[in-house]
């Protein structure tokens, strides 16, 4: 994970504006990682490259969970999202299937 600008998008959502090693290392190495693996698997993004720095719907919902799992809440990310998850699951559905139809063989 490029997590430069990233974890600065995180940092601000969750509003964190002081420099604290102990908090830099939970936000890093507990909440950013936490919210990467889960949201490619609700997402059905798997192993493919793909960064959630960028703007976007997977954007959105990668602050979301890092901030649900600030809160001690991540249990309740999924309830809460449960739509922008479908919408953005379907588009990576439709990915792999076009991807998956370029791979391959033309049938006769």
């Amino acid at each position: 994970m490029n997590e430069g600008p990233l974890f600065e998008q995180v940092k601000g959502k969750l509003c964190v504006t002081w420099d604290d090693a102990r908090t830099d290392a939970r936000i890093r190495n507990v909440i950013m990682p936490s919210a990467e693996q889960d949201l490619r698997d609700l997402l059905g993004i798997g192993d493919r490259p793909f960064s959630f720095a960028d703007a976007g719907t997977e954007n959105i919902l990668f602050l979301a969970h890092c901030y649900y799992e600030w809160s001690n809440a991540a249990d309740e990310f999924e309830e809460h999202y449960s739509n922008m998850i479908a919408r953005c699951r379907r588009k990576w559905m439709v990915k792999q299937y076009v991807e998956e139809q370029k791979a391959a063989p033309d049938l006769p």
